[in-house]
């Protein structure tokens, strides 16, 4: 839902910290730490854009699950955002503790906080990599994952802070990051994921190929996982599902 009482970040039990630590402390594997971000404003409701980004996401993280490496190395955190805020819906957690717990149930309603989404991204997952040290555990390049039909309506000097932050950890080789723009081609919003986008790109979702997309992403995902530390690993083309729309140059 846009807004609530529970807050930005999840609230969190003692019961639920020694249930992490747990897990943490049982499965020594090096992380893929990945944020999926989720417009869920009301523009979302148009072509239940917003059902179909959660239909994809249940089989991507099935797709997770089933993996041998992925399932226990991978770990998702969803945000929303829609509203006045963004907010962590479900905190960084092993495909199948994520499906155990059960996909959260979105509403679209109200503004597009985009920033506020990146930023809490960020703060979110330094604190999840905080945590990793803690345990001695390593990690993967994080990814981070964009997904909207709309631009940002509740503060451009957000945007361009999350702009340049975003740009630093990507040009750092700290974090990819994907954007991906679910809106109508005939008036498409998306002069704010092109500039959240490090490379000035973002992949246009055709005829709301989310399976497609979602599908590809599992494959990705698996290959970061099952790459050696530090190699580039080889991603499949985008062109099966997306077609690249470019920032013009300033």
């Amino acid at each position: 839902m846009p807004t609530n009482a529970r807050g930005k970040f999840p609230n969190k039990t003692p019961e639920d910290y020694l249930l992490e630590e747990g897990d943490l402390a049982s499965n020594p594997e090096t992380r893929t730490p990945v944020i999926i971000c989720v417009d869920c404003s009301y523009s979302m409701r148009q072509q239940q854009r917003l059902d179909r980004v959660l239909e994809g996401l249940d089989t991507f993280c099935r797709d997770m699950e089933r993996d041998p490496i992925a399932r226990d190395s991978v770990e998702l955190c969803l945000i929303s955002y829609g509203g006045s805020m963004a907010r962590v819906e479900r905190d960084f957690a092993t495909p199948d503790r994520l499906l155990e717990q059960g996909l959260p149930k979105l509403a679209a309603a109200g503004a597009t906080p985009l920033a506020d989404a990146v930023l809490t991204a960020l703060e979110n997952l330094e604190l999840r990599k905080r945590r990793y040290r803690d345990n001695g555990i390593t990690w993967y390049r994080p990814w981070l994952i964009l997904i909207g039909d709309g631009d940002e309506s509740q503060s451009p000097k957000e945007l361009l802070l999350a702009a340049d932050r975003l740009k630093e950890e990507s040009g750092a080789k700290h974090l990819s990051v994907l954007c991906i723009t679910v809106g109508d081609e005939q008036r498409m919003e998306c002069a704010s994921l092109l500039r959240l986008s490090p490379d000035g790109r973002v992949q246009y979702l055709r005829d709301m190929k989310f399976r497609e997309f979602f599908a590809w992403l599992s494959r990705s995902i698996e290959k970061t996982s099952q790459s050696m530390s530090g190699e580039e690993a080889r991603y499949e083309p985008t062109a099966t599902w997306g077609e690249v729309l470019e920032r013009p140059q300033e």
